[in-house]
């Protein structure tokens, strides 16, 4: 069962897979953009803003007044904003500490791997006492293209020293189901507070469960 016997590993998304914190970030969208006059509506933000990173939405919505400065600022503003409003009520997707102290019993290395900045990374790992199951972190701000781009997962991989193929990627989103798909990565989908148009993208994924209250170590060996 060990990860040192048979090489492989877990990466964990954080943003909508271990905290359900969809609406959150969806709420402070919708704030920067009542703040800035950028006219976004929920539907907007579902087709053209969820799960991608700030850098590309900033880039977007301001187009050519687009400067990294101004990219920069407002990506803090939003951050700022939904991290002030989640982090009162942050609590892990059932089962998840259970999971990763069974992991970690197992001597599997596991991984953290997010689209987010380091703050929000930071905020779901410390809030929620869960930094010492992870080998690795990975955070938007250590890597130059996001999902769907499969560089998060592939750099994931390298750090924990194990094959892309013998890692198993725990996501839930389209722009997550694609990076993995991409690296080569077999994966499974939380579907608390995932979107019902994005998981019917997921036709190659191991499993979907609700939450991680039934899935163990073993579960995940048995998918590689």
């Amino acid at each position: 069962m060990s990860s040192a016997e048979n090489g492989w590993g877990v990466i964990f998304d954080v943003d909508g897979t271990m905290v359900d914190n969809v609406a959150f970030h969806e709420n402070a969208w919708l704030e920067l953009s009542r703040r800035h006059g950028l006219g976004i509506t929920r539907q907007f933000y579902r087709e053209h803003i969820h799960s991608r990173s700030n850098d590309k939405n900033v880039a977007r919505l301001f187009a050519d007044k687009a400067t990294p400065e101004l990219i920069e600022r407002i990506s803090h503003e939003k951050e700022t904003i939904y991290r002030d409003s989640f982090r009162p009520v942050i609590k892990e997707i059932a089962g998840l500490t259970d999971l990763l102290k069974s992991l970690k019993a197992a001597d599997v290395r596991c991984a953290a791997a997010s689209n987010s900045p380091k703050g929000n990374v930071d905020m779901v790992l410390d809030e929620l006492d869960l930094r010492r199951y992870f080998d690795v972190v990975i955070d938007r701000d250590q890597i130059s293209t996001g999902k769907p781009d499969p560089e998060v997962f592939l750099t994931t991989a390298e750090r924990l020293g194990i094959d892309a193929k013998r890692c198993i990627v725990v996501e839930d989103s389209l722009s997550g189901f694609r990076a993995a798909e991409r690296a080569g990565m077999k994966y499974i989908v939380i579907t608390t507070g995932a979107d019902t148009e994005e998981l019917k993208h997921a036709a190659n994924a191991c499993a979907m469960y609700e939450d991680f209250t039934a899935i163990t170590a073993q579960v995940l060996a048995d998918f590689l």
